[in-house]
């Protein structure tokens, strides 16, 4: 389930509103990018169910974060 243009926007602009300018907890750079696709983690090694992520990524050293759609306010639906 890949995240729509807009999806990816609110979630650029919800990061930019509490981090100015976001960066990335490696290097230090501040030229993170949300991606497209979202990865879906298990919650539990003894159950089938998983969370979603969002998937937003250092262009410079590839460092992945991951973050709560439900978190940011973004329905996935």
């Amino acid at each position: 389930m890949p995240l729509t243009l807009d999806q990816q926007r609110a979630v650029a602009n919800h990061l930019k509103a509490r981090a100015q300018p976001p960066q990335c907890p490696v290097c230090g750079a501040s030229n993170m990018t949300v991606q497209e696709e979202i990865t879906l983690l298990p919650t539990d090694e003894n159950d089938s169910s998983t969370e979603p992520r969002i998937n937003v990524v250092c262009k410079y050293c590839g460092y992945v974060l991951h973050f709560s759609p439900s978190a940011l306010g973004l329905s996935l639906q």
